[in-house]
């Protein structure tokens, strides 16, 4: 219907068009109708005309004879003359006043003696000297002859001349020399509907077409019917009804085409003018959009600060005008601490709210050349131009420091938040934009790696440092994949009876030189890049194997202990790996001691529970290592199976002069006591330290006093002393 109406003039053209076609043509056919009636009517009145001339003809010679010829029935002699001079005559008689036939022409042919009875009735009636004309009935075969009577009575002998007219011949004739051709001609008798001469066979069109006139005789009428031939019909037809109706039609056709095409040019312009309408949108939509990827592209979608291409280019800009000035430029990059806590407990819409406003409290403190980015996630940056001095960067983090130390309330909550900031300075001039961002990103690496809340300045020492920290991470890399770690192993001895009870086994890297890396280098290494887990798999499974060992040779009542990071607890098979490594070596679970740091226990998540009662239910032992230097809570001690304590080297050192120290351990001692649960004490070193801590209770150690940590075969050739003892001096 829709596209209907889109070419609504276009149908009413067409409609109208050939509405106004078909009724012209009907018109013209009609009048065309009529003129062929009246031409035929024309052709039968021109008919009928020849026929009365020709009867006239014949009724006139006959008359003139009658009074000019020879009276009585003699004259029919001159038959012959007169049969030349009209030849539609078929006989010629001399009929007395009672309509007997006295003579006849030609002689000799058989004829009725008399006249019918109803033709001698008319002769009765006629005048003298007036010429008659009546039906043959008895006098010839065909109904369509007729008789001439001219009566004369004035002269004697009295009677009647009388020709047979051959009407029948007369008409063909007629019929031959004047109708056209394809034209049906025929003569009916009225009286009794008597077909008395027909031209033509064809009576497809009589009905529709005939054409009729009535041709009255002394008492007979005949009706005179003419038609056309199909042939005839189409040749009389005009040609002008169909040129009208086809050119009609394409007149119609060409304009509804043309109003057509009207119609699809102004939906086509209409579509043009939408789809302009909604290109000019679209480009306007697009416009905008690119203003907003512009936009986007150097600036946070979620503060409407600056962002890190912002941020190069600006200090892109600086630099090269540094260069041209000579001023100094800074760069703070600030790292909100503990953020993702936020994030984990309070959600996201939380630290968004949260990051708002730290970037409102931040855009306080900018000074006039300075500008202001969040570079993502919790991480913010100010660049600062005009630099005369590093203590004029110091002071600028101090604020930024102070500023974060008031709490925040987002929505309803109070949320304390602290920042490490890394200060970068130009030193030669020659620095680009990403070396600049690079170096306030370490200093800030090292502030947050000496506590937090503070900020640190980026100097080549601290490089220097990095680099070598970098490097070393590569060779720790390829150590672990040639397999160039090894474990050494440290007894733990019965201070009282210098018996070795067991051994903590710890890893060592030797180099191809054979100098060896310390732990204290690698180990944190390790623990921020992950490689701490491998590592602790290589740990774990060599002790095992190492202890089966030891307990093949005898040694079935030694201890193994294996160190435990907290990164291990991102493994989720953990439990496996450790049943399997002890499975593997065919060790008892009840001869390995695993020792936690009391971070993993601090954290208390569901995993680290329910590790440690695995392990319980396995028969393994734990043993907190460094007990009391980190953020202690005893409440673990309650909670976690716990089997031993460890007491930390720092509080062994200064034994037993510092009175600090010897209260400390004197309490670890007590509380494990106390508890019910084992007690080692780490770093022992002098006979008096040993002798402390033997007094107050603890009887188990390990430290240089006894035995540095020292390879497989070095333990086995300890353990192999009388009764395993350790000598009192090792050198």
């Amino acid at each position: 219907m829709r596209k209907l109406r889109r070419h609504r003039e276009a149908i009413i053209a067409g409609l109208t068009g050939v509405v106004l076609t078909l009724v012209l043509t009907f018109s013209l056919r009609f009048a065309d109708n009529h003129t062929i009636r009246d031409q035929l009517d024309a052709e039968l009145y021109a008919l009928q005309f020849e026929i009365r001339r020709e009867l006239q003809s014949h009724m006139f010679g006959f008359t003139w004879i009658s009074r000019q010829g020879v009276n009585g029935p003699s004259w029919v002699d001159e038959g012959e003359t007169i049969t030349s001079y009209y030849r539609q005559f078929r006989h010629l008689y001399w009929l007395d006043t009672d309509g007997q036939i006295r003579s006849v022409y030609p002689a000799g042919t058989e004829h009725p003696v008399a006249l019918p009875d109803e033709a001698r009735y008319w002769l009765h009636k006629f005048n003298h000297g007036v010429r008659y004309l009546i039906a043959a009935d008895g006098l010839s075969d065909h109904p369509a002859d007729l008789l001439l009577v001219v009566p004369q009575r004035e002269r004697e002998p009295q009677g009647y001349y009388a020709g047979l007219l051959d009407t029948n011949r007369l008409l063909h004739l007629i019929t031959g020399r004047h109708i056209v051709e394809g034209t049906q001609f025929q003569v009916v008798r009225q009286s009794d509907e008597e077909i008395l001469f027909n031209h033509g066979r064809n009576d497809i069109l009589r009905e529709a077409w005939s054409v009729g006139r009535v041709f009255q005789l002394f008492g007979e009428t005949w009706y005179l019917e003419l038609w056309p031939t199909p042939a005839r019909l189409q040749e009389m037809r005009s040609k002008l009804p169909l040129l009208i109706l086809i050119a009609g039609l394409l007149v119609t056709a060409l304009i509804s085409f043309v109003l057509y095409l009207l119609g699809v040019s102004r939906v086509r312009e209409r579509m043009l003018q939408e789809a302009n309408r909604e290109l000019y949108d679209e480009i306007e939509e697009r416009e905008k959009v690119e203003q907003r990827v512009a936009y986007l592209a150097e600036h946070d979608p979620l503060t409407g600060l600056a962002n890190r291409n912002a941020v190069i280019a600006h200090l892109k800009s600086e630099l090269l005008r540094l260069r041209e000035q000579r001023e100094l430029i800074g760069v703070l990059l600030i790292d909100l601490d503990h953020f993702k806590e936020v994030n984990d407990t309070l959600g996201h819409n939380i630290g968004d709210a949260l990051l708002k406003q730290a970037a409102s409290r931040l855009s306080e403190i900018q000074t006039g050349r300075s500008l202001l980015a969040r570079l993502g996630g919790d991480e913010f940056a100010i660049l600062v131009g005009d630099v005369h001095e590093q203590s004029e960067l110091e002071q600028l983090a101090d604020e930024v420091i102070h500023i974060l130390d008031t709490p925040f309330n987002v929505e309803g909550y109070e949320i304390f938040i602290t920042g490490s900031i890394g200060i970068a300075l130009t030193q030669t001039g020659e620095e680009d934009a990403e070396e600049m961002m690079r170096h306030a990103d370490t200093a800030l690496y090292r502030a947050k790696d000496k506590g937090r809340n503070i900020w640190h300045v980026y100097s080549q020492e601290l490089h220097d440092e990095l680099s070598e920290r970098l490097d070393l991470s590569k060779k720790l890399r390829y150590a672990i994949e040639q397999n160039k770690l090894t474990v050494f192993y440290q007894p733990q001895v019965d201070m009282t009876t210098r018996k070795i009870i067991g051994v903590e086994a710890l890893v060592r890297w030797i180099e191809d030189d054979g100098s060896m890396i310390g732990p204290d280098r690698f180990i944190p290494i390790a623990e921020d890049s992950g490689l701490i887990i491998p590592i602790s798999e290589f740990v774990l499974q060599t002790a095992c194997r190492q202890l089966a060992r030891w307990r093949d040779l005898g040694f079935t009542d030694l201890r193994m202990s294996v160190n435990i990071s907290g990164r291990l607890f991102q493994l989720p098979d953990l439990t496996e790996q450790i049943l399997y490594a002890i499975r593997s070596a065919g060790i008892p679970t009840a001869f390995l001691e695993l020792e936690l740091t009391e971070q993993v226990l601090i954290e208390n998540s569901s995993s680290h529970t329910q590790f440690m009662h695995d392990m319980r239910d396995n028969g393994i032992t734990l043993a907190i290592d460094d007990f009391g230097v980190g953020y202690s809570s005893l409440s673990y001690l309650k909670h976690f199976p716990i089997n031993a304590l460890k007491i930390d080297r720092s509080f062994v050192k200064d034994l037993p002069d510092d009175k600090d120290d010897a209260t400390i351990t004197q309490t670890i001692v007590s509380l494990a006591r106390n508890l019910d649960i084992g007690i080692v004490a780490e770093g022992v070193e002098t006979e008096e330290q040993a002798e402390f801590l033997i007094e107050r209770g603890c009887t188990i150690g390990q430290g240089f006093y006894y035995s540095r940590p020292l390879p497989a075969d070095e333990i086995t050739q300890l353990l192999t002393q009388p009764d395993g003892l350790i000598p009192v001096k090792i050198s």
